[in-house]
């Protein structure tokens, strides 16, 4: 049987991770699998992994990006140039390890994440060995991607995409008579919850993420201000943790909403899962997406979701006026109105709650082994 290999950057907690360590448990049903972790980052693996995958770590060192922010914040000279040049050699012994690792690995199936590895995979991979790169994030096609799409994957066998439309746009970018196949695989939930009681909610609005700029919680605090603004009883509540964390404390002070959201911290993924199960809608006011793992929980738990449309991500998932709505990017007015409606409603919560849990079936684990076995074929 074929040995089926991961190359991580680290499998702390994160969508990315989640998606690696699914990936990993479903191939072990049938293969033998190794995860290789550039890092080991505290509190890995984050997610429940099958005692048949095998995890390798490549670095013992880790980023430093924390000790070099407190660095700078304390305005310390010598220990800013420690801090940088530290995250320098880091820097490079992560690149040394995963060419070195691609080019150990001579047979069997090698599949990277990230857009860094699959350019390291497309030139250095074996020929023997069936290359696969992905791209879990949705990257906008910027210039490097699309020189990527042009030229530097080339040497793939495939390119994993999350979304049909990210599909469509690299096979326009691709050069006529590549032999790089592009398919479509989105992720997929191991879990889904046993018992979904739709009737039983509080009046609370949910986010989960990381605490981080790209996740727009800032923008989401000002539309829950307008939305508390008219329905005083209903709660915002974020889960996660990150380095914004400091900041939005500050700015629910200032918007008056102390008594109204509250900040979890990161919670398991069982604790999310009770989250959404008490919860009554989802919010996701991110800046971008590539195929939103937590789109797909929630809707398994009988959540509607207001979310704006940035490109490709919510949109992947919620099928408008069906099981959610999508909002003009940006426009807090429309996403605060879409919430309102779904508050005064619980009919029409409901609704959207029944069909968003149909819709989740559709990315089982079931559903998409059967892509993955297309994908591993050569």
């Amino acid at each position: 049987m074929r040995t089926i290999r991961i190359l991580a950057l680290h499998l702390a907690y994160g969508g990315v991770e989640k998606a690696i360590c699914s990936m990993a448990n479903l191939f072990a049903e049938r293969y033998p699998v190794e995860i290789v972790s550039v890092y080991k980052m505290p509190g890995s693996p984050a997610f429940p992994l099958d005692e048949r995958v095998k995890v390798r770590y490549l670095l013992q060192d880790i980023p430093n990006r924390e000790e070099w922010h407190a660095a700078i914040r304390a305005r310390r000279p010598l220990d800013i140039l420690h801090e940088s040049l530290r995250a320098l050699k880091i820097l490079r012994d992560k690149k040394r390890a995963v060419r070195e690792t691609v080019r150990s690995i001579h047979d069997g199936v090698l599949i990277a994440t990230r857009h860094e590895d699959d350019l390291v995979l497309s030139r250095l991979g074996d020929p023997k060995v069936w290359k696969i790169g992905q791209l879990h994030h949705d990257h906008a096609f910027r210039k490097k991607y699309l020189r990527g799409f042009r030229r530097d994957y080339l040497g793939l066998d495939v390119l994993a995409l999350l979304t049909p439309g990210m599909v469509e746009e690299a096979k326009s970018y691709l050069p006529q008579g590549a032999k790089t196949r592009v398919e479509y695989v989105p992720n997929f939930l191991e879990h889904f919850p046993e018992t979904v009681d739709l009737t039983a909610r509080e009046e609370t609005i949910l986010a989960v993420g990381r605490l981080e700029p790209v996740k727009g919680f800032g923008r989401l605090l000002d539309c829950f201000a307008k939305i508390h603004a008219a329905r005083p009883a209903w709660q915002l509540r974020i889960v996660g943790e990150g380095s914004e964390r400091e900041l939005l404390e500050r700015k629910i002070e200032t918007l008056g909403l102390r008594d109204a959201v509250t900040l979890t911290g990161k919670l398991d993924s069982a604790g999310v899962e009770r989250e959404m199960l008490r919860a009554s809608l989802f919010a996701m006011t991110s800046l971008t997406e590539g195929f939103p793992f937590v789109l797909l929980e929630a809707q398994s738990c009988g959540l509607p979701v207001v979310a704006y449309d940035v490109r490709v991500g919510p949109g992947a998932v919620i099928r408008p006026e069906t099981d959610g709505f999508l909002v003009p990017e940006g426009d807090e007015a429309a996403f605060a109105a879409r919430a309102l409606e779904l508050i005064d409603d619980s009919d029409l919560r409901q609704r959207m709650g029944r069909a968003a849990m149909d819709h989740a079936r559709d990315f089982s684990r079931e559903q998409v082994a059967r892509i993955w076995e297309q994908v591993l074929t050569p």
